[in-house]
């Protein structure tokens, strides 16, 4: 089974679930971090738990918002070794939704696959001026 976990400072994750819930509807096999948010919440134990839910014959695809930040930072810790992990940092909503909705075995080709897309859709909108020949929405 693949688990998923959504991992940020502030409340990008619960955006990011929000989004995803939108577009994939409720999915019970991901789990979402919104790191410094709530005093009483402690992201190591957070972390941990996440960590301990995923079986040997789990694949678990952890998404975090900032490589070398102290999300990607302590969950990577907790990961090192276990093969059947994969960290994607600095993600995207496309590269997540992909990720999400495919229901193969996720390996390592995948992983590098989905974050190559993501990267060559990230993209600079051209804004031109507009011309008379534009079209009008309001006629």
């Amino acid at each position: 089974m693949n688990k998923f976990l959504i991992a940020s400072h502030g409340e990008l994750a619960k955006g990011i679930q929000s989004t995803v819930e939108l577009f994939a509807g409720k999915n019970n096999a991901i789990s979402y971090i919104s790191a410094y948010t709530a005093a009483d919440e402690d992201l190591s134990i957070q972390l941990t738990n996440f960590v301990s839910s995923v079986s040997a014959s789990d694949t678990a695809i952890i998404f975090t918002d900032l490589y070398g930040g102290s999300v990607n930072q302590k969950i990577t810790v907790m990961a090192a070794g276990k093969t059947n992990f994969h960290i994607i940092s600095g993600f995207n909503l496309p590269v997540v939704l992909e990720t999400v909705l495919y229901t193969g075995k996720i390996n390592t080709d995948f992983i590098n696959c989905v974050v190559e897309k993501g990267r060559q859709n990230l993209k600079v909108v051209d804004l031109q001026p507009a011309t008379d020949d534009d079209v009008d929405f309001f006629d």
